[in-house]
């Protein structure tokens, strides 16, 4: 391919002092001089920048290699000046080095390169123009109803195209049912790297349908979001750090396999406040993963300006603070982007971790279709030029005048006929082309069928049938009730011995199995790792054998979460801790808005597990005794097992990692060590239980206990006091929350005719509410007396013992209410 020069050795000069100035301006004079005597005066070609490369590091250091007189006292503790200025100076060179890759990479993009950004960028504005014509348009019609559609647009912004350039894209890397390229993460102002990594009219399609709603990609009309997982576009979600936070996970996954495959994450200045944000770019920093991090900083974050976001002089500086380089880059000038990101990229391969690139540019439209009339006053016409800005509309009149002049694609189609790669025809075609391609899809997508209704009930988990509403009462339904069902048989199980194993060893074993069966399980989570294995020392045995999958998180529940996402969905099977079940409260984000919504919003298989201890009985107090399932229990998308003895620990692990879908494993603290539920059990790795299937612990025809977790065994204890007396009571064992089993729990509820829920949970919006509208709703002909739910008072849990004693409902207080529920 012919390589196209866009640059000469003075302006290479130029840029090299511009930069230095930027980042390091009191070395200014020094690097000049240095890149002077390296022979950088003259280097315009890839190969003359490379040479003067190989020369700048030895000047800069022959010029700077002494410490200034007075500057070895200690900087910090520990740290004598010297080596504070010895570090400085390498951060100068590695800097500078950087800056002439960039540059000699700039120097290399050829003709078809090029060509392809500018189309590219064509494509994003006419796609764009596509979006907000069918908003204003009423083109598409609901019934009698036009419908227009959310969508947002990235006028302004069209050069981040070129940063896609040179990524691991194309038909090459597509495998059956497998991306083995790069991944992109946008946002919405991000069409432009979208389109770049397929940049067809079936990508054109998609983007048209995701606003319109319309059947088939990218998410059926489940969410307006574009994505192509199949070719590499992670789709987006509405709370804006999610999809960082999950490149961040499958920068781990493909630093685990060695493929050498990098995860890119775009947001906005506005989105760099958010926690997860923060949380993503530390974690892949602290252990050198391929990842990049992309700001674009485009003035206005909806409406707030950068300002009243941070006080930070350029958004690059944030860099420093996670030990990475951070770059400042005009936003619109598609060559500096595409050599920023190349080099980005390129260093990440090599292993030596992230890097931050802003760029800054303006986004010359509203924060969507609806807004443009405020952010300029008026809604303007659909059209390739910008739009004029009145006395009325919020965007900066000063900043907006600016960057009026600075259009991307008008200046890289000026510069690309300059230096005689495409003639003013040329140009005029490539945009007619890019017009009528998108034209051709929106009528396409136009005549396109509404998804069919009933698919709203479909995709929340993996092979299930499809979720509809049923009318209980309707004749139809009733006739098909057995109502003497009879009990199901009392489940099989190891017996109880105190010279058995623990809980807690349930829950180790469960995880050795697991690692030992298949690679792709790893373990992810605060103080799990290195010489610790976790606050309960549950993980300790297994360090020798798999320490080097046994990863310490940062202290960041939120970055645990994503990296188990995103893990999951680049192939592998994570295995997230909570350290207490508490701290899930700061990563609620990741699971209810990402993990558990993927499947149903664009089919992704998300087979992760996050462990969970949890629970009361020990006097911890409000933050690590409280009971977090029901947050959990009403998100679609979640499964929750909850084993209460060693053996089905062991055994629901097996199931829970094995499993498609994000399971939530809720291990109970106060069982861990407790000598009165160890099991026998041999070293065999036991099959697999079901998720989804309770089990019934006791058989009895006079009461029905239905429980889980430690309070089984409460009621188990209280089943046999009631049974000195004559009372046959049964025990259910839910031992899954999500999906319920909702068929047994109705037939112990038909047999029994008696039923009483009891947890260590508050009662209300407990699970136990849950499961007793159940009862009374399809079982209430067969009940002798109203459903009691026994709960904890609706408090925090309190910390001292007595207070503790008198929150948690105790045997006394389950044995006497279940008295008066025989007598009822």
């Amino acid at each position: 391919m012919t390589r196209a020069s866009s640059i000469s050795g003075s302006a290479v000069a130029e840029r090299f002092a511009a930069f230095v100035t930027e980042r390091h301006p009191f070395a200014l004079d020094v690097a000049r001089a240095a890149f002077a005597a390296a022979g950088g005066g003259s280097a315009a070609t890839e190969a003359a920048i490379e040479d003067v490369r190989g020369r700048l590091g030895a000047e800069l250091r022959s010029r700077l290699r002494h410490v200034p007189t007075g500057g070895n006292e200690e900087t910090t503790p520990g740290v004598r000046g010297e080596q504070r200025f010895a570090a400085a100076l390498e951060e100068l060179a590695d800097a500078c080095d950087a800056f002439l890759r960039r540059a000699a990479i700039r120097a290399s993009l050829t003709v078809d390169e090029r060509r392809e950004i500018l189309r590219g960028m064509m494509l994003t504005r006419a796609t764009d123009n596509r979006l907000k014509a069918f908003f204003t348009g009423g083109e598409v019609r609901y019934g009698e109803t036009a419908f227009q559609g959310k969508g947002f647009r990235s006028l302004g912004q069209e050069a981040i195209y070129a940063a896609a350039i040179r990524l691991r894209r194309g038909d090459e890397f597509v495998r059956p049912a497998e991306w083995t390229g790069d991944i992109v993460a946008p946002l919405i102002r991000d069409l432009g790297v979208a389109l770049a990594m397929k940049p067809d009219a079936d990508t054109v399609r998609m983007v048209l349908s995701a606003q319109m709603a319309k059947a088939g990609p990218p998410m059926n009309g489940k969410d307006l979001h574009i994505g192509d997982f199949a070719h590499g576009i992670l789709p987006a979600s509405a709370p804006l750090a999610i999809s960082t936070l999950t490149a961040a996970g499958m920068s781990i996954a493909f630093a685990r396999e060695g493929s050498g495959r990098v995860a890119l994450s775009f947001i906005g200045e506005g989105g760099t406040s958010l926690g997860e944000w923060h949380e993503a770019i530390n974690l892949c920093a602290a252990r050198k993963l391929p990842a990049v991090f992309c700001v674009q900083n485009n003035q206005t974050a909806l409406s707030t300006p950068v300002s009243d976001q941070s006080a930070v002089r350029v958004f690059a500086d944030k860099a420093q603070g996670y030990g990475i380089p951070g770059i400042t880059v005009d936003g619109t000038d598609p060559d500096e982007i595409a050599a920023a990101f190349a080099w980005a990229v390129e260093r990440a391969r090599a292993g030596r971790g992230p890097s931050l690139i802003e760029l800054v540019c303006m986004r010359m439209c509203g924060h969507a279709h609806h807004d443009d009339m405020l952010y300029l006053g008026k809604d303007p016409q659909v059209s390739w030029e910008y739009a004029p800005l009145s006395d009325q509309g919020y965007a900066n009149p000063q900043l907006y005048a600016f960057w009026s002049q600075r259009d991307p694609l008008t200046m890289y189609a000026a510069r690309l006929e300059d230096e005689g790669i495409l003639s003013r025809a040329e140009i005029a075609e490539m945009k007619e082309g890019a017009e009528a391609l998108v034209e051709r899809e929106a009528r396409a997508v136009i005549d396109a069928p509404w998804p069919e209704p009933r698919e709203a009930g479909r995709g929340v988990f993996a092979d299930e049938p499809a979720r509809v509403r049923v009318e209980v009462l309707e004749q139809g339904v009733r006739e098909k009730i057995d109502y003497d069902p009879g009990l199901p048989p009392v489940e099989e199980a190891p017996s109880f011995d105190r010279k058995g194993r623990t809980f807690l060893e349930g829950v180790m074993l469960g995880v050795g199995d697991a690692l030992r069966a298949d690679p792709r399980v790893f373990l992810y989570g605060e103080d799990v790792g290195g010489q610790y294995g976790n606050a309960f020392l549950l993980l300790r045995p297994l360090l020798a054998e798999f320490g080097d999958r046994i990863l310490n998180a940062p202290l960041a529940e939120g970055a645990v979460l994503g990296v188990c996402v995103g893990a999951a969905l680049a192939g592998q099977r994570p295995i997230g801790e909570m350290q207490f079940n508490d701290f899930v409260a700061t990563g609620f984000n990741q699971l209810v808005n990402n993990a558990a919504k993927i499947r149903y919003r664009w089919g992704g298989s998300v087979p992760m597990v996050v462990r969970m201890p949890w629970g009361g009985l020990r006097h911890a107090g409000p933050y690590h005794s409280q009971n977090t399932e029901p947050w959990f229990y009403r998100t679609p998308g979640l499964k929750i097992v909850v084993p209460s003895t060693p053996y089905d620990a062991r055994a629901l692990m097996a199931a829970a990692v094995a499993d498609a879908d994000p399971v939530l494993y809720y291990e109970h603290i106060a069982l861990y060590r407790d000598p009165r539920v160890k099991q026998s059990m041999d070293d065999a790795v036991p099959n697999a239980l079901p998720i989804g299937r309770a089990a019934l612990r006791r058989a009895g025809n006079d009461l029905g206990f239905i429980s889980y977790g430690a309070y089984v065994h409460v009621a188990m204890r209280v089943a046999e006091k009631l049974a000195v007396d004559g009372i046959d009571a049964s025990v259910l064992d839910l031992r899954t929350i999500a999906p319920l089993d909702r068929e047994t729990v109705l037939r112990v509820a038909r047999h029994c005719s008696r039923v009483m829920i009891v947890h260590e949970d508050s009662r209300t919006g407990g699970i136990g509410e849950s499961v007793a509208a159940i009862i009374q709703e399809e079982a209430f002909d067969s009940l002798d007396a109203p459903v009691r739910i026994i709960g904890a008072l609706d408090t925090p849990v309190p910390y001292s013992p007595p207070l503790e004693e008198f929150f948690l409902p105790g045997e006394a207080e389950i044995e006497r209410a279940a008295r008066n529920l025989m007598k009822y």
